[in-house]
Protein backbone atom coordinates (compact mmCIF):
# COMPACT_ATOMS: atom_id res chain seq x y z
CA UNK A 1 0.00 0.00 0.00
CA UNK A 2 1.33 3.81 -0.66
CA UNK A 3 -0.32 4.90 3.03
CA UNK A 4 -2.56 2.66 5.11
CA UNK A 5 -4.14 4.33 7.93
CA UNK A 6 -5.22 2.06 11.32
CA UNK A 7 -6.20 3.05 14.56
CA UNK A 8 -7.07 0.74 17.63
CA UNK A 9 -9.13 1.83 21.08
CA UNK A 10 -8.10 -0.81 23.98
CA UNK A 11 -6.53 -1.43 27.51
CA UNK A 12 -3.52 -2.81 28.13
CA UNK A 13 -2.52 -5.29 30.82
CA UNK A 14 -2.23 -2.74 33.56
CA UNK A 15 -6.17 -1.58 32.61
CA UNK A 16 -4.93 1.54 30.49
CA UNK A 17 -6.84 3.06 28.09
CA UNK A 18 -4.54 2.89 24.86
CA UNK A 19 -5.56 4.58 21.39
CA UNK A 20 -2.94 3.42 18.77
CA UNK A 21 -2.47 4.88 15.53
CA UNK A 22 -1.16 2.90 12.76
CA UNK A 23 0.42 4.02 9.30
CA UNK A 24 1.29 1.68 6.68
CA UNK A 25 3.29 3.00 3.56
CA UNK A 26 5.65 1.73 1.46
CA UNK A 27 7.48 4.96 1.84
CA UNK A 28 7.85 4.24 5.41
CA UNK A 29 11.06 6.35 5.85
CA UNK A 30 9.76 9.33 4.20
CA UNK A 31 6.14 9.34 6.17
CA UNK A 32 8.56 8.40 9.60
CA UNK A 33 10.52 11.58 8.78
CA UNK A 34 7.03 13.67 7.69
CA UNK A 35 6.05 15.03 10.76
CA UNK A 36 3.04 16.70 9.48
CA UNK A 37 1.37 14.04 7.58
CA UNK A 38 1.67 11.92 11.57
CA UNK A 39 0.26 15.08 13.25
CA UNK A 40 -2.77 15.46 11.08
CA UNK A 41 -3.80 12.02 11.95
CA UNK A 42 -3.23 12.26 15.67
CA UNK A 43 -5.59 15.07 15.77
CA UNK A 44 -7.89 13.71 13.60
CA UNK A 45 -8.21 10.40 16.20
CA UNK A 46 -7.72 12.85 19.03
CA UNK A 47 -10.90 14.46 18.41
CA UNK A 48 -13.10 11.72 17.58
CA UNK A 49 -11.99 9.34 19.95
CA UNK A 50 -10.35 10.93 22.96
CA UNK A 51 -11.80 14.10 23.02
CA UNK A 52 -14.97 13.68 23.19
CA UNK A 53 -15.15 11.85 26.52
CA UNK A 54 -11.69 12.67 28.11
CA UNK A 55 -10.03 16.51 28.72
CA UNK A 56 -6.15 15.65 29.42
CA UNK A 57 -4.31 18.07 32.22
CA UNK A 58 -1.09 16.81 30.88
CA UNK A 59 0.12 15.87 27.84
CA UNK A 60 3.33 13.30 28.37
CA UNK A 61 5.65 12.39 25.34
CA UNK A 62 8.38 9.33 25.57
CA UNK A 63 11.51 10.49 23.50
CA UNK A 64 11.65 13.65 21.59
CA UNK A 65 11.77 12.60 18.07
CA UNK A 66 9.19 11.64 16.92
CA UNK A 67 7.08 11.64 19.90
CA UNK A 68 8.02 15.28 21.59
CA UNK A 69 7.25 17.08 18.77
CA UNK A 70 4.16 15.67 18.18
CA UNK A 71 3.36 15.77 21.90
CA UNK A 72 4.74 19.79 21.66
CA UNK A 73 2.25 20.52 18.61
CA UNK A 74 -1.08 18.83 20.75
CA UNK A 75 -0.01 20.77 24.15
CA UNK A 76 -0.05 24.09 22.33
CA UNK A 77 -2.99 23.53 19.98
CA UNK A 78 -4.86 22.57 23.54
CA UNK A 79 -2.79 24.79 25.96
CA UNK A 80 -2.11 21.85 28.30
CA UNK A 81 1.64 21.62 29.90
CA UNK A 82 4.01 19.05 28.34
CA UNK A 83 5.97 16.95 30.01
CA UNK A 84 9.27 15.12 27.41
CA UNK A 85 10.49 11.43 29.40
CA UNK A 86 14.25 10.86 27.09
CA UNK A 87 16.10 7.70 26.97
CA UNK A 88 17.16 7.87 23.47
CA UNK A 89 21.14 7.50 22.91
CA UNK A 90 21.01 10.06 19.68
CA UNK A 91 20.01 12.81 21.12
CA UNK A 92 23.68 14.31 19.77
CA UNK A 93 23.11 13.18 15.94
CA UNK A 94 19.41 14.13 16.13
CA UNK A 95 20.56 17.83 17.05
CA UNK A 96 22.41 17.80 13.77
CA UNK A 97 19.65 17.24 11.32
CA UNK A 98 17.82 20.09 10.20
CA UNK A 99 14.24 21.20 10.54
CA UNK A 100 13.69 18.21 12.53
CA UNK A 101 15.92 19.28 15.31
CA UNK A 102 14.41 22.72 15.10
CA UNK A 103 11.00 21.44 15.77
CA UNK A 104 13.23 19.44 18.87
CA UNK A 105 14.79 22.34 20.01
CA UNK A 106 11.35 24.12 20.58
CA UNK A 107 9.94 21.48 21.56
CA UNK A 108 12.10 20.94 24.43
CA UNK A 109 12.19 24.56 25.33
CA UNK A 110 8.12 24.88 25.75
CA UNK A 111 7.73 21.41 27.75
CA UNK A 112 6.87 22.20 31.09
CA UNK A 113 9.45 19.03 32.24
CA UNK A 114 11.88 17.44 30.47
CA UNK A 115 12.75 13.58 32.61
CA UNK A 116 15.74 11.91 31.16
CA UNK A 117 16.70 8.88 32.74
CA UNK A 118 20.31 9.89 34.08
CA UNK A 119 22.24 12.87 34.61
CA UNK A 120 24.69 11.69 31.63
CA UNK A 121 21.46 12.17 29.31
CA UNK A 122 20.70 15.42 30.71
CA UNK A 123 24.28 16.78 30.04
CA UNK A 124 23.95 15.35 26.79
CA UNK A 125 20.29 17.40 26.06
CA UNK A 126 21.68 20.42 27.06
CA UNK A 127 25.01 20.60 25.15
CA UNK A 128 23.42 19.71 22.00
CA UNK A 129 19.84 22.26 22.59
CA UNK A 130 21.73 24.97 24.32
CA UNK A 131 18.76 23.89 27.09
CA UNK A 132 19.34 27.31 29.35
CA UNK A 133 16.51 26.36 31.95
CA UNK A 134 18.08 23.19 34.09
CA UNK A 135 15.45 23.61 36.47
CA UNK A 136 12.86 22.13 34.07
CA UNK A 137 15.04 18.45 34.40
CA UNK A 138 13.87 15.18 36.49
CA UNK A 139 16.48 12.87 36.74
CA UNK A 140 13.71 9.65 36.82
CA UNK A 141 15.23 6.70 35.47
CA UNK A 142 13.55 3.33 33.42
CA UNK A 143 11.01 1.21 35.71
CA UNK A 144 12.65 -2.53 35.88
CA UNK A 145 10.48 -5.27 36.68
CA UNK A 146 11.42 -6.76 39.73
CA UNK A 147 9.02 -9.23 39.80
CA UNK A 148 10.63 -10.99 36.24
CA UNK A 149 14.38 -9.95 37.35
CA UNK A 150 14.12 -11.21 41.04
CA UNK A 151 17.19 -11.84 43.61
CA UNK A 152 18.02 -15.64 43.86
CA UNK A 153 21.48 -16.98 45.61
CA UNK A 154 24.14 -18.04 43.55
CA UNK A 155 25.26 -22.05 42.85
CA UNK A 156 28.83 -21.31 42.81
CA UNK A 157 30.80 -23.22 41.08
CA UNK A 158 34.94 -22.96 41.76
CA UNK A 159 36.21 -24.72 38.79
CA UNK A 160 34.61 -22.63 36.68
CA UNK A 161 33.89 -18.45 35.86
CA UNK A 162 30.51 -17.93 34.11
CA UNK A 163 30.15 -14.48 32.28
CA UNK A 164 26.79 -13.49 30.98
CA UNK A 165 26.59 -10.78 27.66
CA UNK A 166 23.03 -9.27 26.28
CA UNK A 167 23.30 -7.60 23.34
CA UNK A 168 21.87 -7.26 19.25
CA UNK A 169 25.13 -8.18 18.10
CA UNK A 170 25.13 -6.08 14.60
CA UNK A 171 27.17 -4.38 12.56
CA UNK A 172 26.06 -0.50 12.31
CA UNK A 173 27.77 2.69 11.03
CA UNK A 174 28.71 3.47 14.89
CA UNK A 175 28.32 0.18 16.86
CA UNK A 176 27.42 0.78 20.90
CA UNK A 177 28.58 -2.56 21.76
CA UNK A 178 32.44 -3.90 21.73
CA UNK A 179 32.26 -7.67 22.43
CA UNK A 180 35.44 -7.93 20.48
CA UNK A 181 37.03 -6.43 23.54
CA UNK A 182 35.61 -8.62 25.32
CA UNK A 183 36.60 -11.80 23.90
CA UNK A 184 39.73 -10.66 23.49
CA UNK A 185 40.54 -10.21 26.97
CA UNK A 186 39.51 -13.78 27.51
CA UNK A 187 41.27 -15.02 25.28
CA UNK A 188 44.37 -13.14 26.80
CA UNK A 189 44.15 -14.27 30.43
CA UNK A 190 42.50 -17.51 30.34
CA UNK A 191 45.81 -19.85 30.12
CA UNK A 192 46.73 -18.01 33.13
CA UNK A 193 43.35 -17.91 34.77
CA UNK A 194 42.73 -20.15 38.36
CA UNK A 195 39.24 -21.16 36.64
CA UNK A 196 37.92 -22.04 33.52
CA UNK A 197 36.08 -19.05 31.46
CA UNK A 198 32.80 -19.83 29.91
CA UNK A 199 31.16 -17.15 27.86
CA UNK A 200 27.01 -17.01 27.29
CA UNK A 201 26.44 -14.59 24.45
CA UNK A 202 22.64 -13.67 24.33
CA UNK A 203 21.06 -11.83 21.44
CA UNK A 204 20.84 -12.22 18.03
CA UNK A 205 22.24 -9.87 14.97
CA UNK A 206 24.09 -10.02 11.42
CA UNK A 207 27.47 -9.71 13.40
CA UNK A 208 26.98 -13.22 15.29
CA UNK A 209 28.36 -15.36 12.60
CA UNK A 210 31.64 -13.28 12.94
CA UNK A 211 31.87 -13.52 17.11
CA UNK A 212 31.34 -17.50 16.57
CA UNK A 213 34.36 -17.49 14.46
CA UNK A 214 36.19 -15.38 16.53
CA UNK A 215 35.52 -17.15 20.03
CA UNK A 216 36.61 -20.75 18.01
CA UNK A 217 39.81 -18.89 16.23
CA UNK A 218 40.77 -18.00 19.90
CA UNK A 219 39.77 -20.78 21.52
CA UNK A 220 37.17 -19.18 23.88
CA UNK A 221 34.77 -21.40 25.54
CA UNK A 222 31.60 -19.25 24.03
CA UNK A 223 27.45 -19.85 24.15
CA UNK A 224 25.57 -18.08 21.46
CA UNK A 225 21.98 -18.16 22.66
CA UNK A 226 20.50 -15.69 20.61
CA UNK A 227 17.31 -14.21 21.29
CA UNK A 228 15.56 -15.10 24.23
CA UNK A 229 12.72 -14.34 26.01
CA UNK A 230 12.70 -12.48 29.47
CA UNK A 231 12.43 -15.42 31.49
CA UNK A 232 14.86 -17.03 29.90
CA UNK A 233 17.54 -14.50 30.31
CA UNK A 234 16.63 -14.33 34.02
CA UNK A 235 17.47 -17.89 34.48
CA UNK A 236 20.70 -17.51 32.38
CA UNK A 237 22.04 -14.34 34.96
CA UNK A 238 20.74 -16.76 37.50
CA UNK A 239 23.30 -19.22 36.42
CA UNK A 240 26.26 -16.59 35.98
CA UNK A 241 28.24 -15.27 38.03
CA UNK A 242 29.41 -11.80 36.35
CA UNK A 243 27.28 -9.61 34.04
CA UNK A 244 29.82 -8.28 31.28
CA UNK A 245 29.01 -5.07 29.03
CA UNK A 246 31.26 -3.65 26.36
CA UNK A 247 29.89 -0.54 25.13
CA UNK A 248 30.69 2.56 24.16
CA UNK A 249 27.59 4.65 25.08
CA UNK A 250 24.16 3.97 27.27
CA UNK A 251 21.93 6.16 28.23
CA UNK A 252 20.78 4.41 31.22
CA UNK A 253 21.31 0.42 31.06
CA UNK A 254 18.66 -1.10 31.49
CA UNK A 255 19.89 -4.65 30.69
CA UNK A 256 22.93 -3.61 33.93
CA UNK A 257 20.31 -3.01 35.99
CA UNK A 258 18.27 -6.01 35.36
CA UNK A 259 21.38 -8.46 36.02
CA UNK A 260 22.02 -6.26 39.25
CA UNK A 261 18.35 -7.05 40.16
CA UNK A 262 19.02 -10.80 40.06
CA UNK A 263 22.21 -10.31 42.15
CA UNK A 264 24.79 -10.54 39.53
CA UNK A 265 27.15 -8.36 39.62
CA UNK A 266 28.73 -6.19 36.45
CA UNK A 267 31.89 -5.42 34.57
CA UNK A 268 31.17 -2.81 32.41
CA UNK A 269 33.00 0.08 30.26
CA UNK A 270 33.59 3.22 32.42
CA UNK A 271 31.29 5.09 30.41
CA UNK A 272 28.54 7.51 30.30
CA UNK A 273 24.91 6.76 32.86
CA UNK A 274 26.74 3.30 33.44
CA UNK A 275 28.85 5.50 35.86
CA UNK A 276 25.81 6.07 37.62
CA UNK A 277 24.96 2.45 37.76
CA UNK A 278 27.64 0.20 38.88
CA UNK A 279 30.45 1.26 41.83
CA UNK A 280 32.37 -1.28 43.97
CA UNK A 281 29.18 -2.42 45.70
CA UNK A 282 28.09 -3.89 42.67
CA UNK A 283 30.82 -4.32 40.20
CA UNK A 284 33.76 -3.01 38.48
CA UNK A 285 34.23 -0.15 35.85
CA UNK A 286 36.72 -0.85 33.60
CA UNK A 287 38.71 0.81 30.64
CA UNK A 288 37.67 0.01 26.97
CA UNK A 289 40.79 -1.71 25.37
CA UNK A 290 41.49 -5.23 25.80
CA UNK A 291 44.03 -4.72 28.54
CA UNK A 292 41.40 -2.84 30.65
CA UNK A 293 39.30 -6.11 29.94
CA UNK A 294 42.04 -7.93 31.19
CA UNK A 295 42.99 -6.60 33.90
CA UNK A 296 39.12 -6.33 34.94
CA UNK A 297 38.80 -10.15 34.21
CA UNK A 298 41.84 -10.36 36.54
CA UNK A 299 40.36 -8.32 39.61
CA UNK A 300 36.97 -10.09 39.62
CA UNK A 301 38.71 -13.31 40.58
CA UNK A 302 39.27 -11.94 43.93
CA UNK A 303 36.14 -9.86 44.16
CA UNK A 304 33.84 -9.91 47.11
CA UNK A 305 30.34 -8.58 47.12
CA UNK A 306 27.07 -8.98 48.72
CA UNK A 307 24.83 -9.78 46.40
CA UNK A 308 21.14 -9.42 48.04
CA UNK A 309 22.06 -6.27 49.85
CA UNK A 310 23.44 -4.52 46.02
CA UNK A 311 20.23 -6.18 44.42
CA UNK A 312 17.95 -5.16 46.91
CA UNK A 313 19.10 -1.37 46.90
CA UNK A 314 19.14 -1.00 42.90
CA UNK A 315 15.10 -2.66 43.35
CA UNK A 316 14.41 -0.09 45.53
CA UNK A 317 15.14 2.47 43.40
CA UNK A 318 13.98 1.28 39.95
CA UNK A 319 10.79 -0.62 40.71
CA UNK A 320 7.90 0.19 39.50
CA UNK A 321 6.33 1.69 42.73
CA UNK A 322 9.81 3.86 43.16
CA UNK A 323 9.32 5.25 39.78
CA UNK A 324 5.82 5.15 39.54
CA UNK A 325 5.93 7.81 42.93
CA UNK A 326 8.82 10.26 41.16
CA UNK A 327 6.34 10.74 37.77
CA UNK A 328 3.46 11.20 40.17
CA UNK A 329 5.20 14.06 42.13
CA UNK A 330 5.92 15.84 38.79
CA UNK A 331 2.79 15.32 37.92
CA UNK A 332 1.51 17.05 41.07
CA UNK A 333 3.34 19.65 40.95
CA UNK A 334 2.29 20.85 37.33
Amino acid sequence: DILKIKHSDFYDDCGVRTVMIEIFSRFRDLIYHFLPLQYFYLIKVFKKHIQSDFKPDIFHSNVIFPAGILGNWLSQKYKKPHIITEHWTRVRQFANMPVLSFWGKKAYNKAVRILPVSEFLKTEICKSFSILDHNKFTIIGNVIDSKLFYYKKKDSNPNELRLCSIATWSYLKHPAKQPELLIKAIAKVQDSYPTKIKLTMIGGGNKVPELIKLCETLKVDAEFTGYLPKNEIVKKLHESDFFVHPTNIETFGVVVAEAILTGTPVVCSDVSALRELVNNSNGLLCENTVEGWSNALLKINVADFNNEKFATEMENKFNIEAIGKKISSVYQSI
